[in-house]
């Protein structure tokens, strides 16, 4: 299938799941707020308009990420969010237009400026590979994260990943807040491949990841 018809029908999935999640995406007041906020719904094209695919979800304290894309941390900024809040990343696939945003937002989430200071664990959670991923990706920074150890004096527990690979089922049950994955259809050859439903104080939104 043509990538832009993909494209097109994921950011129409997208939009139905946010629709029809009702008060899944009302603005909630304190813990109670279940909130959805499409951060990137790009392809790999590199349009200075449409960032590449990451989907944030507020349910009461917590914030979950869902894929990674290029132009993440920008949209964090612009929204005024901390990258050391993002309790967690979970990744539909490891195609590099969803994941290539994760050394900025994990290494620039551990700095200590006011938009970043993660003091724990960066937590990430992915089809098989994403572990493996996760620690090449530390073994290619390693000059970075020890540099930034002992010239700025960093908390090393800011830049340590925890990544996890998972399997179908529930993969997040935290303070009220489930995470339920479950296959979608990429590709013969794109295996596997997940969507997510995301629960908490009885409401629900789905977000399918790339599928045909």
């Amino acid at each position: 299938m043509n990538r832009r018809i993909v494209a097109a029908a994921l950011v129409c999935l997208f939009a139905l799941a946010l629709a029809g999640a009702g008060p899944a995406a009302a603005q909630d007041s304190g813990e109670k707020k279940f909130e959805v906020t499409l951060l990137g719904t790009g392809t790999p094209f590199p349009s200075i308009n449409r960032f590449g695919p990451a989907i944030l979800v507020r349910a009461g304290g917590k914030y979950l990420l869902f894929d990674c894309g290029r132009g993440v941390t920008q949209r964090l900024f612009q929204i005024k969010l901390p990258f050391g809040k993002i309790d967690h990343l979970f990744l539909t696939h490891l195609h590099s237009d969803h994941v290539v945003g994760i050394p900025d937002l994990w290494l620039s989430g551990w700095l200590g400026a006011p938009w970043a200071r993660r003091r724990a664990p960066f937590a990430v959670t992915g089809p098989e590979g994403t572990a493996n991923m996760m620690a090449n990706l530390e073994k290619a920074y390693a000059w970075d994260i020890e540099t930034r150890l002992t010239d700025q004096k960093l908390p090393p527990l800011g830049v340590q990943v925890a990544a996890t690979d998972m399997s179908e089922g529930m993969v997040y049950d935290s303070d009220g807040v489930k995470v339920t994955a479950f296959k979608v259809n990429h590709g013969k050859l794109i295996d596997p491949a997940y969507g997510y439903r995301i629960e908490f104080d009885g409401r629900t939104v789905v977000l399918s990841g790339d599928t045909k």
